[in-house]
């Protein structure tokens, strides 16, 4: 019997190695309601160039390895983000049966609180129809 590995453990909250790099990704979306936090909060999408085939992917399109989203979320009508969601696309055998995705939950500021292949993230994105996205907020 061949046992599948782990997903890697949720790692402690550190400087996220890309929040250096979030002021040139370029806006996917305008703001628009998050599905995110009982869509309470509005938010806008962000991706590095790694991500480009988004918002554009279709069924059999997977996004490469570095591809980077990033949802800013705002409370309604606030000009500052006050949390950010983030997933970035790793290599092969990262997390095979979630897509490879690392999940992580942002400051301001850049440093993750959470991050890893972080179940309950894992579970609503199982159910993304393109590479475990699900497009602009609606």
């Amino acid at each position: 019997m061949t046992v599948a590995p782990a997903a890697p453990a949720p790692a402690a909250p550190s400087a996220w190695e890309l929040a250096g790099q979030l002021a040139s990704f370029t806006p996917a979306t305008g703001r628009a309601r998050s599905q995110h936090f009982t869509g309470e909060m509005e938010a806008e999408v962000r991706i590095n160039a790694a991500a480009a085939p988004y918002p554009a992917l279709g069924p059999a399109r997977v996004l490469p390895p570095g591809a980077a989203v990033v949802e800013l979320h705002y409370p309604v009508g606030a000009s500052e983000p006050v949390t950010l969601l983030a997933m970035v696309k790793r290599s092969a055998g990262y997390d095979p049966d979630g897509g490879d995705w690392e999940y992580l939950v942002l400051t301001p500021q850049g440093t993750s609180t959470h991050r890893g292949a972080l179940p309950l993230c894992k579970r609503c994105h199982a159910d993304a129809p393109h590479d475990r996205l699900f497009g602009w907020p609606r």
